[in-house]
C-alpha cells in the first residue's frame, strides 16, 4: 500500500510540474499590430492604438532578439500595460521569461514592472528568472520613463490543476491499483 501511495504522489506531482516553453517561432501573422494574441497556450492583451502603441509577434530581424519570432510590446513611454494569462482561465507559474529593450533604445537600460515588481531590461536578451507562482495573470508595465519597445521570447510556465482535477486523477489512480491489487491476489 505504501507503494501504491508513492506512486500516486508521484503521477500527481509530474501532472503538475510540466514546464511549458513557448517561442513564438510558429505563431501567424507576424509583423501585424494586434490587441491581442493567444498562442502556445497564453494569451496576451494590451489596450494597443497601433498608432501610439504596438504588441505584435516580430519575424525575428530584431538585432536585440536571437533572429527568431518574438513578442514585441510598446507604449512608447506612455505607462501602457500588456496581461498574460492562460488560454480558457486558470492559474498558473511564470517560472521565466527571455527579454531586452530595443536596440535604438536611448538609455542602456529600462525599469518595467512585472507584476508591480520592478525588473530591468538591458539591451541583448536576457533570461529573467520570474517565479510567480499562483497567479491568473501577469502584467508587465512600461514606465512612462521608457523610450522604446521590448521584446519577450521563450516564456517559460507551468499551469496549475485544479484542486478537483488533481483529487479525480488520485482517485482513479487508486482504484486502478486496487483492481491490479486485487487480480493480483486472486
Amino acid at each position: 500500500m505504501k507503494f501504491a501511495l508513492t506512486l500516486v504522489s508521484l503521477a500527481l506531482l509530474a501532472s503538475a510540474a510540466g514546464a511549458a516553453t513557448l517561442d513564438f517561432n510558429s505563431y501567424s501573422p507576424l509583423n501585424t499590430c494586434m490587441p491581442s494574441i493567444s498562442t502556445g497556450g497564453l494569451d496576451f492583451n494590451a489596450p494597443v492604438s497601433c498608432a501610439g502603441s504596438y504588441m505584435y509577434v516580430w519575424d525575428g530581424s530584431s538585432p536585440n532578439g536571437n533572429g527568431t519570432p518574438a513578442l514585441i510590446f510598446t507604449g512608447f513611454g506612455s505607462g501602457s500595460t500588456m496581461t498574460m494569462s492562460l488560454t480558457g482561465g486558470g492559474t498558473f507559474t511564470l517560472n521565466s521569461v527571455d527579454m531586452t529593450i530595443s536596440w535604438y533604445d536611448v538609455n542602456p537600460s529600462e525599469v518595467i514592472l512585472v507584476n508591480g515588481n520592478p525588473i530591468t531590461l538591458v539591451q541583448g536578451l536576457q533570461t529573467y528568472n520570474l517565479n510567480l507562482s499562483g497567479v491568473t495573470s501577469v502584467t508587465f508595465t512600461e514606465l512612462p520613463s521608457g523610450t522604446g519597445y521590448w521584446l519577450m521570447d521563450n516564456v517559460v510556465y507551468n499551469s496549475v490543476p485544479e484542486p478537483g482535477t488533481l483529487a479525480l486523477l488520485g482517485s482513479g489512480m487508486l482504484a486502478g491499483i486496487g483492481i491490479l491489487r486485487r487480480k493480483i491476489n486472486l
